[in-house]
């Protein structure tokens, strides 16, 4: 046998409670009545045998607290086939790594702040694929469409701007990667989250909102930056030594450029968020989500292990019934 919630096992404590109060109260009855009559007078003052349905009581009451408790702790046993139908749609993760990510405008920064997004929407997710692809000139994935959000957690925890060599935005890579992800998929939606501060050093916006309409992908384009912008850390070996510079030598401030994300939302029928305040972002994106076509994914079917507490509870509420029917009376004067 298993166990389903084995950590309510503490509440066995309940039991020994009962049973230690039972005993107390019990020896204290037996004290009161020795001092109301001699034992050789017993059977005459007390002619009912209390002490016995006492004990059937409390036998019955504990018995059932412990049958209740094995309840809570959902007991397991046998297996049974059980039918599993997946809808959803496949969606993936488009990742900017682009070295201006790593601007401070937004607390901590950029990068974390567009994870924590990517973090939040797979603790929401139930029957879709997702996956990971990253991009700055060039675009690599990370992680496939799946259903193994955990996988795809881990990979984030360890995505920086160093990831890619070539740096600078190319979208038009960046969206043939994902559709690329999409090959061999299910007949679903298909989604794109990019998430990106809006720059693109290659001028390929109308391009790649071409790619994503040939291939039927709507994209939810995430702008993650101020208006105002902020300089650019340069990391090295882990740490920020100083900011980027330009030819002359000038600081560069990098600015969210919406222009270019919300042209790609709206060339594949999508939408545009603007990653302020994450729980907003979060919702927005979750509304466009369902609005979505989700078709069936897979049919399957899988072993399951039988629920059986309702057995004990069910013994556990007649014990409790007798119980409550038990009680105990004295006799005076041929009357109870």
């Amino acid at each position: 046998m298993q166990w389903g919630e084995l950590h309510n096992i503490w509440l066995m404590i309940l039991l020994f409670v009962v049973i230690f109060l039972s005993i107390t109260v019990f020896q204290w009855r037996e004290r009161v009545k020795k001092t109301v009559a001699d034992k050789e007078l017993f059977p005459f003052v007390f002619p009912i045998t209390s002490s016995k349905r006492y004990g059937f009581k409390i036998v019955a009451f504990c018995v059932a607290l412990f049958l209740m408790v094995i309840a809570l702790m959902d007991p397991l046993y046998g297996e049974r086939d059980v039918q599993v139908k997946r809808e959803g749609i496949d969606m993936v993760f488009l990742l900017d790594l682009s070295s201006s990510m790593n601007a401070q405008d937004v607390a901590p920064s950029r990068l974390e702040k567009a994870t924590k997004l990517i973090t939040e929407t797979l603790h929401q997710l139930g029957g879709d694929r997702a996956s990971l692809v990253a991009f700055a000139a060039n675009a690599y994935t990370i992680s496939p469409l799946t259903n193994d959000y955990a996988a795809i957690e881990s990979y984030l925890q360890n995505v920086n701007t160093e990831l890619i060599s070539s740096q600078g935005t190319n979208y038009l890579n960046a969206i043939q990667e994902a559709a690329k992800t999409f090959k061999g998929s299910a007949n679903t939606s298909k989604l794109i989250v990019l998430i990106s501060d809006g720059e693109d050093n290659e001028n390929t916006v109308n391009q790649a909102s071409k790619i994503a309409k040939d291939n039927g992908i709507h994209i939810v384009s995430v702008g993650v930056g101020t208006d105002k912008g902020a300089p650019i850390p340069m990391y090295y070996n882990g740490y920020a030594e100083d900011y980027k510079k330009d030819e002359t030598g000038s600081t560069v401030i990098t600015k969210l450029e919406d222009k270019n994300l919300r042209e790609l939302a709206q060339d594949t029928n999508g939408t545009y968020i603007h990653l302020d305040n994450t729980q907003d972002a979060l919702s927005a994106l979750s509304m466009y989500k369902a609005r979505l076509d989700k078709n069936e994914i897979a049919n399957s079917t899988t072993r399951d292990m039988n629920h059986i507490y309702q057995w004990f509870l069910a013994v556990a509420v007649c014990l409790l019934f007798v119980e409550l029917l038990t009680s105990e009376y004295k006799i005076f004067n041929k009357k109870k």
